[in-house]
């Protein structure tokens, strides 16, 4: 005989998790960042702005930085998209959303060691995403399909 599923629980699926709702707001805020930061690489490419950076742990990436800041905005881009697409899949409670942040907080995690200085702020936001994303997927209450 087929037990009925309680209220409680097919209350929770329809009910948006917190914490992922959370991890969507930090990613789409830092998405917002990286757009400012891709355009301040354009201009000053373009000279039209001073290097508002720090100066870099190594000194390759300052030169680079000082001479010629267009080759960073690829990698800008990237993660400015990434981050704005994870964080509206995990804002819509999509599981490619979460797979998505994930993956873009790894790589996040990868890359910071050769942005230092300027990357601490990096390496916060995925301090807080980690554990939002984390305990906010086996909480089990959102991403249909996914997680339940």
């Amino acid at each position: 005989m087929m037990s009925p599923t309680s209220p409680s629980s097919s209350q929770n699926i329809n009910k948006p998790n917190r914490l992922i709702r959370g991890a969507a707001i930090v990613l789409l805020l830092y998405g917002a960042i990286e757009i400012i930061d891709s355009l301040t690489v354009i201009a000053m490419q373009l000279k039209l702005a001073p290097n508002v950076y720090p100066a870099f742990a190594f000194g390759e990436i300052q030169h680079l930085m000082e001479t010629q800041p267009i080759w960073f905005l690829p990698t800008f881009l990237f993660f400015t998209i990434l981050h704005l697409a994870s964080g509206v899949g995990l804002w819509r409670n999509r599981l490619w959303g979460w797979w998505m942040a994930v993956f873009v907080t790894a790589a996040v995690i990868v890359f910071v060691p050769f942005l230092l200085p300027m990357s601490g702020g990096d390496m916060l936001a995925a301090v807080i995403l980690v554990p939002l994303l984390l305990i906010g997927a086996f909480d089990r209450k959102s991403i249909p399909g996914g997680f339940s």
